[in-house]
């Protein structure tokens, strides 16, 4: 790791920013300082209003999110932010639509126990101060579900808002069982019902780093945030 990166570790909290894909870290990233290759992904170093970060492009899936999210943990990340987009599994949820994770889970893992992840509270509230939208249900696995029958199928199986993705709950669990909290913002780019795949395509372009984008007013936000140390 950088030693500046390293020494602001120690310091303070690092955050880590993990997406799928290089357009989904949209504006940040102009303002990476240094990028680097390691371990198969793209790791990006930022500074955001004097906020450190360190944003990895993991590429589609759960075991790449997985992995990615044990490399930035390795790099000393104390908090992780998910960002990217997502398609909408109730008619109501637009494209264009943002949406907070509160839980995600292993939709296509076939054991039940563990599947589930949280979004820490204090991150998922800050983010919707920061950025309003929608809170509900992140439903990853490893296929993209364009079939409207699959996405009936899901839907039918949770109730409130749902959308579906292909790394949250991974990087997630990750997060979750190495005691770092977590938190998660994606952009629906096609809604449920018919034609997915094409509206994907149309939508991606523009709603691919609007997640990433709402990050430095995240940051800020939280820098404000009195402190829950209760040592002293």
């Amino acid at each position: 790791m950088d030693e500046v990166v390293q020494a602001r570790c120690q310091e303070s909290t690092l955050t880590g920013i993990l997406c799928a894909l290089p357009e989904e870290l949209g504006a940040l990233r102009e303002a990476g300082s240094r990028g680097r290759e390691q371990g198969g992904h793209s790791l990006l170093e930022l500074e955001l209003g004097g906020h450190g970060a360190l944003a990895c492009v993991a590429g589609v899936g759960k075991v790449r999110a997985a992995h990615a999210a044990a490399l930035l943990l390795s790099e000393g990340v104390n908090r992780l932010l998910i960002v990217g987009t997502c398609g909408g599994l109730r008619r109501h949820l637009r494209p264009g639509t943002l949406v907070h994770c509160e839980t995600a889970v292993q939709a296509d893992l076939a054991v039940r126990e563990g599947r589930e992840s949280s979004a820490d509270p204090s991150l998922l509230a800050a983010w919707q101060a920061e950025r309003p939208g929608r809170t509900g249900w992140f439903l990853t696995a490893d296929q993209p579900v364009m079939s409207i029958w699959r996405r009936l199928r899901l839907a039918r199986a949770y109730r409130g808002d749902c959308v579906a993705d292909m790394e949250t709950a991974a990087a997630a669990a990750v997060a979750e069982r190495a005691g770092v909290p977590w938190g998660a913002l994606r952009a629906v780019t096609d809604q449920a019902g018919h034609g997915g795949a094409s509206s994907f395509r149309v939508h991606y372009p523009a709603q691919a780093g609007r997640a990433a984008d709402t990050v430095p007013g995240l940051l800020s936000r939280l820098g404000e945030l009195p402190s829950t140390d209760q040592s002293g």
